[in-house]
Parts: C-alpha cells; sequence; structure tokens
C-alpha cells in the first residue's frame, strides 16, 4: 500500500469516527427533552441517530485492518483484495441506504428495510458491522507477487510500492 493511500484512509476514517464519537457523546449526555426536540426539527439530527453508531463501528475496523495491513505488511491476492473492497462497499451502501429516509421523508416507507436492518445489527451484532470495515481495509492491501497467476507477465508488477 503505497504510503499517501495510508495516510488518506486513515485521516478520512479517523475524521469519521471522531464525528461519530461526537455525536454519540452530545446524544447520550444531553438532557432527553433537548435531544427529542433537536431529532423533531433537525433532518441532521435524525441522520446522525441512525448513521452514527454503525459508521463508527465500520470506521474502527477500517482503521484497525489499516494499522495490520501497514504495520504487518499484508499483501494479498488480486481476486481476494477485489473480492473484500466490492464487499465492503456494498456493506457501507447499505449502511449508508438506511439514513436517506433522514433525508427524504417520502422514502421512508421503501426503504424502511435498509435502516431496520442497520439499527438491529448494530446493536445484535456490532463485530459484524467492524469486520466489514475490516474487509475494506484489506482489499487495499498490496497484490502478493507471488501468487499472481500463469498471466503474470501481462500484469504491471506492484512489487515497487
Amino acid at each position: 500500500m503505497k504510503k499517501s493511500t495510508f495516510i488518506g484512509n486513515f485521516v478520512a476514517w479517523v475524521i469519521v469516527a471522531a464525528l461519530g464519537i461526537a455525536f454519540l457523546a452530545w446524544y447520550h449526555m444531553t438532557d432527553f427533552e433537548v435531544v427529542s426536540a433537536a431529532i423533531g426539527d433537525s433532518a441532521f439530527v435524525q441522520l446522525g441517530v441512525v448513521l452514527a453508531s454503525p459508521l463508527l463501528l465500520y470506521a474502527i475496523g477500517v482503521l484497525i485492518g489499516l494499522l495490520l495491513v501497514w504495520f504487518k505488511r499484508i499483501r494479498m491476492g488480486g481476486v481476494a483484495r477485489t473480492v473484500c473492497l466490492v464487499l465492503a462497499l456494498l456493506a457501507l451502501a447499505f449502511v449508508l441506504l438506511a439514513g436517506v429516509p433522514a433525508l427524504a421523508p417520502d422514502t421512508a416507507g421503501t426503504l424502511m428495510i435498509p435502516t431496520v436492518v442497520i439499527v438491529y445489527v448494530t446493536m445484535v451484532a456490532p463485530i459484524m458491522v467492524m469486520f466489514f470495515g475490516f474487509l475494506y481495509a484489506l482489499g487495499l492491501a498490496p497484490a502478493d507477487a507471488s501468487k499472481r497467476g500463469p498471466l503474470s507477465r501481462h500484469l504491471p508488477d506492484e512489487r515497487a510500492e
């Protein structure tokens, strides 16, 4: 993994984690009447209620994975990297889809299933959300040059990373 890829992803996911922590701290430490009034007034507060926890868990998984990939010099095959990244991005898209009804209330009926699934999984199996974040980091791991396959002479050399 290139240093710029590592630093860029690390900083971005630290910001996501910090925002999630800040929102959850406000949500749990503020008086109930203030929170319920803010939820009724602001779509962004409703969005935070739905997305803060799963995005924080996802970010924690990404950060743990990035640190392991970077410091342990983990390398993966091209197909495995692609599968990990696709699964992780699909899970992230599903998480983000759960927040759409907060911004567009007319979609609440059609997008209620992702919202219920994400909120339920975040409460019951938070490690699963972290696992998808970890898969995202594995999807960014550099290629293992020793397992490139029979057509590797036609591919660019990735060992210089």
